[in-house]
């Protein structure tokens, strides 16, 4: 950090500096870096109370002369931790552009992928085996397509798009609603870590060990939103929280996309509602999405499978989509011993997936 992003996180981390009266000392204070001057403070004291209560601003001036910057730096690097403010070079035009941007990001992985081309994947937490399918399918292919995939590290459809870009070796950023040491759920702290690992990025504008409150995740959502060039809705109940990441990525002109669903699945009612009041565009491929940027479809090149007969006949019938067991068997007239080895022997090569209820299909 240089000293300006020092100077504003040194501003975050008091309790009592909510967002509207940090936004109103950085107006007041034109040299964020006076923020860490005890004199420039104090020559500032009658402004700053028109902000703080007396005893904020006796916490903030102590703060300063305390050094309490040094505290924080240190646990910042303890926690591997990153942070820039919103005066940063590194910090992203598109979040800097909205009515309420964070002041600061807090950040583990490479921040450059702010930077990049950035495509969001969102969707229920409550997923079924159709969302989990066309969430794999668009994640592979949009991170095959040089898109940077963007979600927010929830449970169902967020934690499907990210194991699935990096499965094949995409980049992706994950926007976190509370703090990078306190991972939500913790359940994807393994894939958090796995993130960073493979030169992703995870962020948040809350610190670091502060917990998400419930309402934390809506304000969040506006951060997919902002950063990413559109959002995809791969599945949606009727009142699934990615109603407000719709709505604010419509508020910032950006592209919304949605899968239709079942119509008589409530998993899908969100989705398809989305696309018959016109408020997202119905997607069924890859393709769907490139021609709203005039892009074509060239992806990055994977590795040829070799297969035998045997494994055509399994692969073949799971092109058409998931098949239980049962189904392969009617389908394939293979013997289920036989069948089984097949299928053990694809899903170790990681060309299939088996899914819930004994359902299979293809990566």
């Amino acid at each position: 950090m240089d000293k300006i992003d020092k100077a504003v996180v040194f501003l975050d981390s008091f309790d009592f500096a909510t967002y509207k009266k940090k936004q109103k000392v950085l107006e007041l204070i034109k040299n964020p870096e006076d923020l860490l001057d005890a004199e420039k403070l104090q020559q500032n004291k009658s402004e700053l109370l028109n902000i703080f209560s007396n005893d904020e601003y006796i916490i903030l001036l102590n703060g300063v002369k305390n050094n309490n910057l040094n505290l924080i730096e240190k646990s910042l690097n303890m926690l591997k931790i990153n942070a820039i403010s919103i005066f940063s070079s590194l910090y992203p035009l598109s979040l800097k552009n909205i009515d309420t941007p964070p002041l600061v990001i807090y950040y583990k992985g490479d921040i450059s992928l702010l930077k990049t081309n950035c495509f969001a994947i969102v969707g229920s937490r409550h997923i079924t085996n159709y969302g989990k399918v066309v969430t794999e399918k668009f994640a592979k292919e949009l991170s095959l397509s040089n898109f940077t995939i963007v979600s927010g590290l929830a449970a169902g459809v967020d934690t499907v798009a990210h194991k699935s870009t990096l499965t094949n070796a995409g980049k992706t950023i994950a926007v976190l609603a509370g703090g990078l040491d306190e991972i939500y759920p913790s359940s994807n702290t393994t894939l958090a870590n796995d993130i960073v690992a493979s030169g992703g990025l995870l962020i948040s504008e809350t610190r670091p060990h502060k917990k998400a409150d419930m309402y934390m995740f809506p304000i969040r959502n506006r951060i997919i939103s902002a950063i990413s060039k559109g959002i995809l809705i791969t599945e949606a109940q009727e009142k699934s929280g990615v109603i407000h990441t719709k709505n604010y990525a419509l508020e910032y002109g950006k592209d919304v996309f949605a899968v239709p669903g079942n119509i008589t699945s409530i998993a899908s009612v969100g989705a398809n509602r989305m696309i018959a009041n016109g408020q997202a565009k119905a997607v069924t491929s890859l393709q769907d999405i490139l021609d709203e940027y005039n892009m074509v479809c060239v992806q990055k090149k994977q590795k040829t499978e070799n297969y035998s007969m045997l494994d055509m006949l399994v692969v073949d019938c799971l092109k058409q989509g998931p098949r239980t067991f049962q189904e392969l068997v009617d389908l394939t007239k293979l013997e289920a011993k036989t069948l089984n080895s097949l299928l053990t022997t694809l899903l170790i090569r990681g060309i299939i997936k088996k899914l819930a209820g004994n359902v299979y299909h293809l990566i």
